[in-house]
């Protein structure tokens, strides 16, 4: 149950969460950061200091991957950087008279008991601060490359149309109407997303999107509706990833076009990363995680990046074989897993060859395109 101001992922042991402390590839010293930021009081100032530890590991793996050097040493040597640097600040008196004068009364967060409530609003938070080249422009050259890169040629697009399964505040819906398929329909369950989605596409007076609010897990539409459905990081938030894609391929048309995108297991030094701060954040306020990161002039986008999976709900991490069977099982047929990316996409880093891939990213993400039998 959520309750107020509580994340489920409070109830969680912090093995389940954190993948890295039960192999101890790295040690003790995970163990040991989540353990020192668990024992500090629950308030607003020591959550700003939880908050901190995001763009602090962020900026520090980032470092890391770019880098030549053996990578889990290094990671090592954040981890205890960033556990000193917190232990010596929470500890200054200067510092703490300062930010304590700072806060105001930080009301707790007031969720609905389901979980696509929750992920909803989270996601419907972030999306809506997205400005007009975040959330058109980028979209669709992300969507682009990623089709030319890997050869996904998608014949008579003008005919077609799709459907974007979780489509959040519909930044990729609205991609792929500007790619030039006939009609593009969201489906989400956020008010939040759907309201900034629909207030978008009005103002810049692009038609034939529809916007629906539904879960995923059990969508509105007759079976064999769609041309293309696309769902890009959205049922590994869910409770039931596999009934998602069961979902997906009753709605797709026999030889339509699916992609689906969950991440991925193995992940390396990325997704440890991320699980170590899922475990620091977990009963801190996501409101308040974004207007702190906010005001320290990060942009929109990045803050996105950075609370996309460390604040939301459930994180499911899933190997090919899991997903390719599920796949198999619900209809599908020439499944692909994608090779190539983005820039900044780690299966184009692991493409490229460049040190210590695996290291850093495991596997890469998996993103599949496939057809309907």
């Amino acid at each position: 149950m959520i309750t107020e101001n509580k994340d489920i992922r409070s109830t969680i042991n912090i093995s389940e969460i954190v993948d890295c402390v039960q192999t101890k590839i790295y040690d003790e010293t995970p163990q040991k950061l989540i353990m020192m930021f668990d024992s500090l009081p629950k308030d607003p100032f020591n959550d700003y200091f939880r908050i901190l530890a995001i763009p602090f590991l962020f900026h520090k793996t980032e470092g890391i991957f770019k880098s030549e050097e053996e990578p889990k040493a290094l990671f090592v040597k954040a981890l205890k950087e960033l556990m000193n640097s917190t232990n010596n600040s929470v500890n200054n008196r200067h510092i703490k008279c300062l930010l304590l004068n700072s806060f105001e009364n930080n009301d707790g967060e007031k969720f609905e008991e389901e979980v696509k409530s929750h992920t909803g609003q989270h996601y419907g938070n972030l999306f809506k601060e997205f400005n007009y080249k975040s959330y058109f422009e980028e979209a669709k050259n992300l969507l682009n490359k990623r089709l030319i890169r890997n050869e996904i040629k998608i014949p008579n697009i003008k005919n077609l149309v799709l459907l974007d399964q979780g489509c959040g505040g519909g930044r990729y819906t609205t991609a792929w109407k500007l790619m030039g398929v006939n009609k593009a329909v969201g489906i989400d369950f956020s008010d939040i997303g759907l309201s900034d989605a629909k207030s978008r596409v009005e103002l810049a007076s692009i038609n034939d999107i529809e916007f629906v609010k539904g879960s995923v897990l059990d969508m509105p539409f007759e079976d064999e509706t769609f041309d293309i459905v696309f769902s890009n990081g959205v049922l590994h938030h869910t409770e039931d990833w596999r009934k998602g894609i069961k979902e997906q391929i009753r709605v797709m048309k026999s030889g339509g076009l699916g992609w689906q995108y969950l991440i991925e297991s193995p992940g390396g030094i990325f997704w440890d990363s991320i699980e170590i701060l899922r475990a620091i954040m977990k009963n801190v306020n996501k409101k308040f995680a974004q207007e702190i990161l906010q005001s320290l002039g990060i942009p929109m986008n990045r803050v996105f990046y950075m609370l996309d999976h460390v604040m939301v709900p459930i994180n499911t991490r899933l190997s090919p074989k899991q997903i390719i069977e599920e796949l198999e099982k619900n209809g599908a047929c020439n499944i692909r897993r994608l090779t190539r990316g983005t820039d900044f996409d780690r299966v184009e880093y692991i493409y490229n060859k460049i040190s210590f891939a695996k290291e850093k990213f495991g596997i890469g993400e998996n993103r599949f395109v496939f057809n309907k039998i």
